[in-house]
């Protein structure tokens, strides 16, 4: 038996012996007396099967050394290979560290003493234990990217158990991690499946935590409304608990929506209503945030003066408690007020103190600071140092207002604009190219046909010619392929770079400014990141690999119907296993484009989209109600827009036909021939 397990043995005999020998113990003590006896006198398996018992008997008496104990068992587990007790006493420790003593560090290094061992345990809810309190472990410590590997590695595992508790914690631990990442669509799902499996527990409080979530997620997307509802539900399952804290926490959210939406008399009202409750229960950092934001929603409402009095009361607890970034927070309001007061002269001291207190604590607040005081400078006079401050402003090293990313975005769009642009001059000369070959082509055969004498050497040069146009007609298509091959693969490629890189940059902005509650900025990163996001999804159809086509198609069209004032109808039969990959492509381009054309240039106010399939035959028929155009028109039928939809429905070994008349609207009608 090892040394120091020995020591520990004696060590807990010692604190049974002596400092808990109460009368109403007595038998307690008796009994983990005679076991601790029994573990010095054993060995191997025998002391192994005792310290576990022991173990699980101090594991609620936290001041019983449970973590010295919990170590040895596991250290002598992994000595004699006993892996199922290993990992079950591993995982526990790893929950104690993270629970009980809010120390992630000591549950990861309990993770790495276990890690070579993983392939020995057979056991899939050990196993999956394991992994969610690794995952646990990193995300405490705000290493999503690794918290979400083991995370998913978990998932499986604790799918094909039947504890559905510890299931319930994977998901919610997903919702967490992908919440933290922006991914809200895919945190929502899994606060759901966490939600549905507690309510089926009837966990009241996993069912509260959940609903909390939920409620997040639904303000960061700013639909307020279901997130009052859920922060609303989460209350008063609170309150039916007891929860005091429960209860603060939601109304911190319900004031920051209502804050949100302009409606600072209603977010002032659950702002006071946790202000008492944190002051009742002395929770001061509680009652230093909704101080700040009264004094804020005060600002706002030109109650400046009982502005200053809350923000000031806000500022002495923030520095009692040595949160000197959230002080230099309270310090710009307090500066802000004092401009809205044109009190220069004070809000230039509360910028400087904000300064000095943000310095190693809070780059943003600092960044901030040097705005308001050159604002400051300027009103009084100060002009250098104006300037001087509001270039500190501008220059000081910050990725929350990285210029560069923001001017990422627009190179890449400009890239994109500028890689499109030349694809179509590339057509365009193609075009030209093919229209001459085919004058070349006439002229040969009314010179042939007018030299009788030399018919047999005329009918060998216009076969030749007839293969040449042949060959140029293929590789015309060919050229059409591959231009809208590289067409998409320059979209995916541009995609993938707005989603990978600038999404992600704009993801930590946005979680930089929630975390020091700069609210406008975390908005604004918000919109910027949507219309990432929205211009990745145009780039390149995600879903079409998700959904399938019909289901992406349909989504298409809903979207439309969303997002214009036109009248949309549709009717689809299923059509996902007609085509392959590339083909579902082009087919969801046609469908994509030719939706398009109709809502820049029709001027419609309905459009129907019919999609129809047989044993041998799809039929697709675009038709709107527009002002219409004159298809034997020139310049129509060489732009190059009906030229793409053409060459999609060719490609595909279909037809395309265009019905059109002015005043009278537009069909498309698309025949595609499947093959058996």
């Amino acid at each position: 038996m090892p040394t120091q397990l020995l020591t520990g043995c004696f060590c807990i005999l010692s604190f049974f012996a002596i400092g808990q020998a109460v009368p109403q113990n007595h038998e307690k003590v008796v009994a983990n007396q005679s076991l601790l006896s029994q573990i010095v006198q054993s060995q191997n398996e025998d002391k192994l099967a005792l310290l576990n018992e022991l173990s699980q008997v101090v594991y609620h008496e936290h001041a019983l050394n449970y973590d010295s104990i919990a170590n040895e068992t596991m250290k002598l587990a992994i000595h004699l290979k006993v892996w199922p007790v290993a990992f079950e006493q591993g995982s526990h420790l790893m929950h104690y560290y993270l629970d009980s003593l809010i120390q992630p560090k000591r549950a990861l290094a309990i993770f790495d003493d276990l890690k070579p061992n993983v392939t020995e345990l057979k056991n899939e809810q050990l196993l999956g234990t394991y992994y969610l309190n690794g995952s646990n472990a990193h995300y405490f410590l705000r290493d999503y990217g690794k918290s979400l590997d083991l995370a998913n590695m978990a998932l499986p595992l604790l799918k094909k158990s039947d504890n559905q508790t510890l299931l319930s914690k994977c998901f919610f631990r997903l919702g967490g991690i992908h919440a933290k990442l922006s991914n809200y669509d895919q945190a929502h799902s899994y606060y759901f499946e966490s939600l549905k499996i507690d309510e089926s527990l009837q966990d009241e409080r996993g069912v509260a935590v959940n609903l909390e979530k939920i409620g997040e997620i639904y303000l960061l997307t700013s639909d307020y409304e279901k997130a009052e509802s859920n922060f609303h539900k989460a209350i008063a399952t609170y309150t039916k608990l007891n929860d005091g804290k429960g209860i603060i926490f939601n109304y911190t959210n319900l004031g920051a929506s209502y804050q949100k939406r302009n409606n600072c008399e209603e977010a002032l009202k659950y702002y006071q209503a946790g202000l008492d409750m944190a002051t009742k229960i002395d929770l001061k950092r509680s009652q230093s945030l909704f101080l700040g934001n009264i004094g804020s929603c005060n600002r706002r409402l030109g109650k400046y003066d009982v502005s200053l009095d809350y923000l000031f009361r806000a500022l002495d607890l923030k520095l009692e408690l040595g949160r000197l970034g959230s002080a230099a927070h309270s310090c710009n309001d307090i500066a802000e007020t004092y401009i809205k007061l044109d009190r220069y002269d004070l809000a230039k001291q509360y910028a400087l103190k904000a300064i000095g207190y943000a310095k190693g604590n809070n780059l943003n607040q600092e960044r901030y600071a040097y705005y308001v005081l050159s604002q400051c400078n300027a009103q009084l006079g100060e002009n250098k140092a104006a300037y001087e401050n509001l270039q500190r402003f501008n220059t000081l090293q910050d990725s929350i207002y990285n210029i560069q990313k923001i001017a990422r975005i627009n190179e890449m769009r400009i890239m994109y604009e500028t890689e499109k642009r030349d694809l179509r001059l590339k057509a365009q000369e193609s075009d030209i190219a093919f229209l001459n070959e085919r004058n070349t082509v006439k002229n040969q055969y009314i010179a042939f046909g007018s030299i009788g004498l030399l018919s047999l050497f005329g009918f060998i040069i216009l076969v030749r010619s007839r293969n040449k146009e042949k060959q140029r007609k293929q590789l015309q298509e060919q050229f059409a392929r591959d231009l809208l091959k590289s067409q998409e693969d320059e979209r995916t490629r541009i995609a993938k770079d707005l989603h990978d890189s600038v999404g992600q940059q704009l993801t930590l902005i946005k979680q930089k400014s929630q975390n020091v509650q700069q609210m406008e900025l975390s908005d604004l990163t918000h919109n910027a990141l949507e219309e990432v996001r929205s211009i990745s999804r145009g780039l390149y159809p995600a879903l079409l690999k998700q959904l399938g086509l019909t289901a992406s198609i349909e989504q298409l069209v809903l979207e439309y119907d969303e997002e214009t004032e036109l009248f949309f109808s549709i009717e689809l039969s299923p059509i996902d296993d007609a085509f392959d990959e590339m083909e579902s492509l082009n087919f969801y381009r046609f469908i994509q484009e030719a939706l398009n054309n109709a809502i820049k240039h029709s001027q419609a106010k309905a459009i129907s989209v019919d999609i129809s399939r047989t044993q041998s035959l799809i039929v697709a028929k675009i038709k709107d109600n527009g002002v219409g155009f004159n298809v034997q028109d020139g310049n129509n039928q060489n732009s190059l827009g009906l030229k793409t939809l053409y060459e999609r429905i060719r490609i595909l070994n279909g037809t395309l036909l265009i019905e059109s008349m002015k005043g009278k609207g537009t069909m498309l009608t698309a025949k595609i021939k499947l093959t058996s």
